[in-house]
């Protein structure tokens, strides 16, 4: 018997009353058992990572192999990614992981109206409330993303290191250190060049396409060249332009999320330690993982006002507000992603002024939080073809051409595609019935993302209620240049689909555009088309940006908070400027490279 996947329903109104109903059952007991629990656990950790998604995993495993004698709790406000194992699991079902309601939070966008680039007597809407998905589970958004491995390209990293000598840690070549000893790649038969760039040994398993590509997605690559776009064999290699096949976090054609490959490695390690002292228990060596805790605010030490000494974290779970603290020499690290970590802190008196005062919290350390919301737009161009055999072990993301866009908004030219530093990446992948809402045909989306986006928007609180969501502003397309190296992608999607065998063996007809004059779109349809279909790719970064306090920095280049003691932030919000990728990688380098200054550090205070 098969196994259908579930289906959403919409609920009714006697569904949401029995909803509340048994909320007033468990709110009655919650209440019953407080009234005979006098005594609470203070909790004491050497470390409270908050958050187990990408960064959150790597960073409590190498903290608990690399720091002998420690103890650390892991806060995480989803469940574990194995309450949903066959949908995260399954390649091919990635696009119906991130819509599960109990692993994502869920949030929403706020509408953005600006004037029309084409024709600014005009103003325009981009899109009410985009879905904004995030991972609210172990392993956060690597166990529902389409497990594309991209580091981007060098520049972006050799950018952060230029902003100072402190920052030379971050360069180019120090990241490469840390994606290689993060990555265990099971290309077959890698060549010499292959083998310098990649790591075989780390637990972020990355391998090929599992099962070979559908016939469709690999003819789409003889179309790309025909137009004279150079092929790539390896993305993550020398260069980054060209028309090829993505590696994805897969080990034995199943995801690998950071939580498998990583917190799982980290939950290994239990040991005892024999206290010193006469009636002493103690120290148990270990990781601690905590499901279902949402974290309210950060603790400060209020003898030391002034200093804003973090000492632990208030959270919520299982119905009650529970404390955990950090030892002398401990700290706080917020892994809380994107959106979640610039929260967290704005919550806990640090932030804009404004914001925080407007929403009744105690300023404690003026920061530009929530600012330089950077992310990859996208944009999809659909066409029907023949139908498609489904390949179960696919994620269907095979193929990817990356290229230099055309500022003026035409289609690229040669010099274009042979530009080493290309700006849109676009994903091709078979449309096949529930990828797209409201479109069930078979055939194929290319799916344009700017990598490289000019415009940039921000995040700010709409309350004090730690359960509320921030309001999201994106900005997609506020700059001139972001549309019209968008446009330029679409049409060269579109001069792609019009070459064989694709427009004579598969019969692709493309849909979802409306043009009256005969072949042509005008740029105003364009422009249209493009704000009404873009959507986010799931990339948010740089809202606690590492920077010079004096250029808008919120963390050093150590990753602590300006004007903070025992609190870092080690995940996707400290890119001050967002990779040329796919951002699943290059956060889990973040942690890796934190890890290494958090010995350091460690180590250093250990010794006075």
């Amino acid at each position: 018997m098969s196994q259908k996947l579930p289906s959403v329903i919409e609920k009714t109104q006697e569904d949401l009353k029995k909803d509340a109903k048994i909320r007033e059952l468990w709110m009655k007991n919650i209440c019953d058992h407080d009234k005979h629990a006098k005594f609470k656990i203070k909790e004491t950790y050497d470390f409270i990572i908050v958050g187990a998604g990408t960064a959150g995993c790597v960073l409590a495993r190498e903290l608990i192999h690399g720091i002998p004698n420690i103890n650390i709790l892991v806060l995480e406000a989803g469940g574990p990614n194995v309450h949903a194992n066959g949908i995260i699991s399954l390649p091919c079902t990635w696009f119906k992981a991130f819509r599960l309601y109990d692993c994502d939070w869920g949030y929403v966008t706020q509408e953005q109206k600006m004037k029309s680039h084409v024709n600014p007597t005009k103003e325009v809407t981009v899109k009410k409330g985009i879905p904004y998905p995030r991972g609210k589970v172990w392993g956060g958004c690597s166990s529902l993303n389409a497990m594309v491995y991209m580091r981007g390209q060098a520049k972006q990293y050799n950018d952060m290191a230029a902003q100072g000598p402190e920052y030379k840690i971050w360069d180019w070549d120090h990241c490469l250190e840390a994606f290689k000893a993060l990555e265990n790649n099971s290309r077959e038969n890698p060549n010499e060049k292959f083998k310098q760039l990649h790591g075989f040994n780390g637990l972020h398993h990355v391998q090929d396409p599992h099962n070979g590509a559908y016939d469709i997605m690999s003819d789409l690559i003889d179309a790309a060249k025909n137009l004279g776009i150079p092929y790539n064999d390896d993305f993550n290699g020398e260069r980054q332009n060209g028309v090829g096949r993505f590696q994805f976090t897969n080990e034995k054609g199943k995801r690998c999320s950071l939580a498998d490959g990583f917190l799982r490695d980290a939950l290994k390690k239990v040991e005892f330690h024999p206290g010193s002292e006469p009636n002493g228990f103690g120290k148990v060596v270990a990781v601690d993982v905590r499901s279902y805790a949402h974290v309210l605010e950060i603790i400060w030490d209020e003898e030391n006002k002034k200093e804003n000494i973090a000492i632990g974290v208030r959270y919520f779970c299982n119905g009650n507000v529970r404390e955990a603290f950090i030892a002398p020499k401990g700290e706080v690290i917020i892994c809380s992603g994107a959106i979640n970590s610039p929260q967290i802190l704005m919550l806990s008196g640090v932030g804009p002024k404004k914001n925080l005062e407007e929403n009744n919290i105690k300023v404690r350390k003026e920061l530009p939080v929530g600012r330089n919301l950077l992310d990859h737009p996208g944009c999809c161009f659909i066409a029907k073809s023949d139908p498609n055999t489904i390949h179960h072990w696919s994620s269907g993301c095979e193929i990817g051409i990356i290229h230099k866009a055309n500022v003026e908004g035409k289609i690229p030219c040669k010099e274009e595609f042979f530009d080493e530093n290309p700006d849109l990446q676009t994903i091709a992948m078979p449309l096949r019935p529930g990828l797209v809402d409201g479109l069930n045909v078979d055939g194929i989306l290319l799916w344009s993302i700017l990598n490289v986006p000019s415009s940039v928007g921000y995040l700010e609180l709409d309350s004090n209620n730690p359960f509320d969501q921030p309001r999201i502003h994106l900005n997609y397309f506020e700059k001139s240049d972001d549309l019209y190296r968008m446009i330029s992608s679409l049409k060269l999607s579109r001069e792609i689909l019009k070459q064989p065998p694709m427009s004579t063996v598969y019969n692709v007809k493309e849909i979802g555009i409306n043009y009256t004059n005969g072949d042509d779109i005008s740029d105003e349809d364009w422009e249209k088309f493009v704000l009404e279909k873009s959507v986010t790719t799931f990339h948010p970064g740089g809202t606690v940006k590492m920077a010079p306090e004096s250029n808008g920095g919120v963390v050093n280049h150590r990753l602590q908070v300006y004007g903070t003691k025992n609190l870092r932030v080690v995940d996707a919000s400290i890119f001050p400027y967002i990779p040329s990728g796919n951002t699943n990688a290059p956060t889990a380098m973040v942690a890796w490279r934190a890890s290494r200054l958090i010995f350091e550090d460690y180590t250093r205070k250990n010794s006075l």
